[in-house]
């Protein structure tokens, strides 16, 4: 009688732990800040990048959003700015925790036929330490 209530039991907690296992609350992405991503664009490729205006997120799916922003280039001041089409995704890392990155930043300024920037990037998004006011 005991080996059927030891059984019972155990077939009883490996049914608990599939069932909260695979109910677990999800947590929350981190959020993404229009300052964080704004800092992240300026600081990737100061030379050349610099966030002139930015007009605002798209979630494309759920790990990943689309930010729309007007890119100027800093030693250039004669140069036009562009609109550009900045990608940050939302990765898993091996210790389970979740961080954005930007992985592509593309202009379709020479028409819509040709696509021009970089979209091989892994840069992650920071956000500088606010500074010490004295």
């Amino acid at each position: 009688m005991t080996v059927l209530g030891k059984t019972h039991k155990f077939w009883l907690g490996v049914l608990l732990v599939l069932f909260w296992g695979c109910n677990l609350p999800m947590l929350p992405p981190p959020p993404l800040s229009v300052e964080a991503a704004r800092q992240t664009l300026d600081r990737w490729n100061p030379q050349y990048c610099k966030v002139i205006e930015f007009y605002g997120f798209r979630q494309s799916a759920d790990d990943s959003r689309l930010a729309y922003v007007l890119l100027g280039n800093p030693k250039d001041s004669a140069a036009k700015p562009v609109l550009s089409v900045a990608q940050f995704q939302l990765l898993t890392r091996p210790d389970g925790s979740q961080e954005w990155f930007l992985t592509s930043l593309v202009s379709h300024s020479s028409g819509l036929t040709r696509r021009q920037g970089w979209d091989n990037l892994l840069i992650p998004v920071k956000t500088k330490p606010l500074a010490v006011v004295e």
